[in-house]
């Protein structure tokens, strides 16, 4: 009988045991479900925020270009964003990163002009010919006929894509392209745009102006245009370019405006291009407008855990 109830015992002890474990599983799982919706709470919250932020920005940026003037801005007139500039480099606007281009100071991305972008491609790709070889690429890209020109490319060139015989639709597109590369087109992109009108010589952004200019040029225009000092007059006398109606110095009439928000683990972009009419009854036309990012990395950091 002893020995009965001592197996009896035995049996029920393990079987409590294998309740417990049973039980600590079951409550492992619920506590790990709860720390994921607890995470997806906070990451819905916090893209929300995000969100709100790059909204109240985007109407508080669009308000200060409508009701002051460019050359206004660079001179520091809202406090909020003293470091107010028109050719790339990023400010701070109520919490936001800003970057503004004038998209007359890019370059057009359907013809950019052939030696600019030859130079590029010999300061960032080491090769001169690269860059005539893609703008003949990129013409022949565009034209009707089948006919390829000196140094470019047409259907048979190409074993995957289509060539298009027609205006290229998006900067993207240049990936296409016979000689671009992905690292070469990601260097590239940000000095090209689809609406520039003439040359605004005075906001083209520092790797511009080194496609045209000697680099102690460029240290001493661009010292002056951070202090808010560079004039039309200093500009010719220093590059003994001329000012005109092609290479103007002044501001507008389209703007590319680049938002980034950053709220813990969210980061939200997002990209426009417009151009200003105050005077009219619709103040602004939007070209394009693009998100840029992946909206939260929260559910990926989830998953880690």
């Amino acid at each position: 009988m002893k020995h009965a109830f001592s197996s009896q015992r035995g049996i029920a002890l393990i079987q409590v045991l294998l309740l417990s474990v049973l039980l600590s599983v079951i409550l492992m799982s619920m506590n790990y479900q709860a720390r994921q919706h607890i995470r997806l709470a906070e990451a819905v919250q916090q893209y929300t925020a995000a969100a709100m932020a790059l909204q109240s920005a985007e109407a508080e940026i669009l308000f200060s270009m409508l009701s002051q003037q460019p050359y206004q801005l660079e001179q520091g007139i809202l406090a909020e964003a003293p470091d107010w500039n028109f050719y790339g480099t990023p400010f701070m606007f109520h919490g936001v990163e800003l970057t503004i281009h004038d998209t007359s100071g890019l370059l057009n991305a359907a013809m950019p002009n052939e030696a600019l972008l030859a130079r590029f491609t010999e300061q960032h790709a080491g090769s001169q010919a690269l860059g005539n070889q893609i703008a003949a690429a990129l013409a022949d890209w565009q034209d009707r006929d089948n006919t390829p020109r000196l140094d470019g490319a047409e259907q048979p060139d190409y074993s995957n894509v289509t060539v298009r015989n027609g205006p290229l639709q998006y900067t993207e597109e240049l990936l296409f392209i016979k000689g671009v590369t992905p690292q070469l087109y990601a260097q590239l992109a940000p000095l090209l745009s689809f609406f520039t009108q003439g040359v605004n010589v005075n906001q083209q952004p520092e790797t511009l102006w080194r496609l045209y200019l000697p680099e102690n040029q460029v240290q001493e225009l661009s010292r002056l245009r951070r202090s808010g000092t560079l004039t039309a007059e200093l500009f010719e006398s220093l590059t003994a370019m001329s000012i005109d109606e092609f290479s103007r110095f002044s501001f507008g009439p389209a703007y590319r405006i680049g938002f980034t928000v950053k709220n813990a683990d969210v980061r939200l972009s997002r990209e426009l291009t417009l151009r200003f009419m105050p005077y009219q009854r619709q103040p602004f036309d939007i070209y394009e407008y693009r998100l840029r990012n992946t909206p939260t990395d929260m559910l990926n950091a989830a998953s880690n855990d």
